[in-house]
């Protein structure tokens, strides 16, 4: 890259983060860093998902928030602890958190939003990303399907 280039991309760098709240910009930093695979495997217990879970629903408003299963299918937050307990034996335990959210950019009179899926990996390997990336593409299957609906009515 040329100096030039490098300057341009700096400087729009900077201009993106002017206009995000801190926030998203923390959240974002967050998004940046859970897509790597892991060298090892988060040790996981039910109280800590549930935790993570509680301190991710407090960072910012989730069109879904949940857990992803062994079996690639999503527990979702809110749910009575026990619940979510038993979900979590009956699919072989957690591999990741998944959440969708929304960015909302722009004057209020010409506001737009943009959907963000946001997954964390909690075991080792690029089988893991695989997964989640499945999981990824199902749940906002379903929550695309869901806007329609609601827009259709």
């Amino acid at each position: 890259m040329t100096p030039l280039e490098h300057a341009q991309q700096s400087e729009g760098g900077k201009n993106r983060v002017k206009n995000q709240s801190k926030a998203d910009q923390e959240f974002l930093a967050l998004l940046a860093a859970s897509r790597r695979p892991l060298v090892h495997d988060v040790p996981v217990t039910p109280e800590w998902l549930l935790n993570e879970l509680d301190n991710l629903a407090k960072m910012r408003k989730w069109i879904y928030l949940g857990i992803v299963g062994g079996d690639v299918k999503t527990i979702r937050h809110g749910q009575p602890e026990e619940k979510i307990f038993r979900r979590l034996k009956e699919v072989g335990g957690a591999i990741g958190l998944i959440g969708i959210t929304a960015f909302l950019s722009g004057p209020p009179e010409k506001r737009k939003a943009s959907l963000q899926v946001f997954y964390r990996p909690l075991k080792k390997g690029t089988s893991v990303i695989e997964k989640l990336d499945k999981a990824k593409r199902e749940l906002l299957s379903v929550v695309l399907q869901s806007l329609e609906d609601q827009a259709a009515q």
